[in-house]
């Protein structure tokens, strides 16, 4: 059972599971996975277009790789039960911003500013929501730039996330990502404060490449 209050809802293991089933089987009838999985094919190929204009006006490639998914179940139901809010499809379109999402990783902290403003002025992309977390970082000590992006297809609204962000910081990305399955490990914590102490060594290794490659550039 939930218990419903001013649109929070609260539920127990058993619930949880069976709102997961319910919600697998909405994804899978409503064909979401596919539906978002064309939405990201419409926006790639924008992306790339912008990289081979970047990278041509730069005289070296600017992007580095872009990779794309589309949330799982599991994860969408997870992030509405910490919301607070009701397990299913429409309670996630609603809700949720990143049930898309395309990362784009670039050799240098100067790419990745250059690759989100191009973003920006893409036609047909709408940037409704931005983070800076490179000029702000999370006290995680993440670094990277986050988008919103909202786009029309087949006569329906979408919302996209687009991170982009460095080499260096997407390695560390990674172990970010690993070490948040295992909060209940007692040595977590320490894990977390060396993790971020690396987030900060990261961002100034990036300042130098990036100073480095302009120094070589003068050469």
């Amino acid at each position: 059972m939930f218990c419903k209050g001013e649109e929070h809802y609260f539920v127990g293991k058993d619930s949880f599971q069976e709102d997961m089933a319910r919600l697998k089987e909405e994804i899978r009838e409503g064909k979401m996975r596919e539906e978002y999985a064309e939405v990201i094919w419409d926006v790639i190929p924008m992306i790339h277009a912008i990289n081979e204009r970047l990278s041509e006006q730069a005289g070296r490639e600017v992007m580095d790789h872009i990779i794309w998914r589309v949330k799982s179940p599991e994860s969408i139901a997870n992030k509405l039960q910490r919301k607070g809010k009701e397990i299913s499809l429409d309670s996630a379109v609603k809700t949720l911003n990143d049930l898309a999402g395309i990362r784009v990783v670039c050799p240098f902290q100067d790419d990745v500013y250059r690759i989100a403003k191009a973003i920006r002025k893409l036609s047909g992309l709408k940037i409704i929501k931005e983070k800076n977390y490179i000029a702000h970082p999370k006290a995680s000590g993440y670094r990277s730039i986050h988008m919103i992006a909202e786009m029309t297809h087949e006569d329906k609204k979408y919302r996209v996330e687009i991170q982009v962000r460095s080499v260096a910081m997407n390695y560390w990305a990674i172990l970010d990502h690993q070490l948040w399955y295992k909060n209940e490990n007692k040595d977590a914590d320490k894990l977390r404060k060396e993790l971020k102490a690396c987030a900060v060594d990261i961002a100034e290794i990036d300042k130098r490449f990036l100073k480095l490659r302009k120094q070589i550039e003068k050469l």
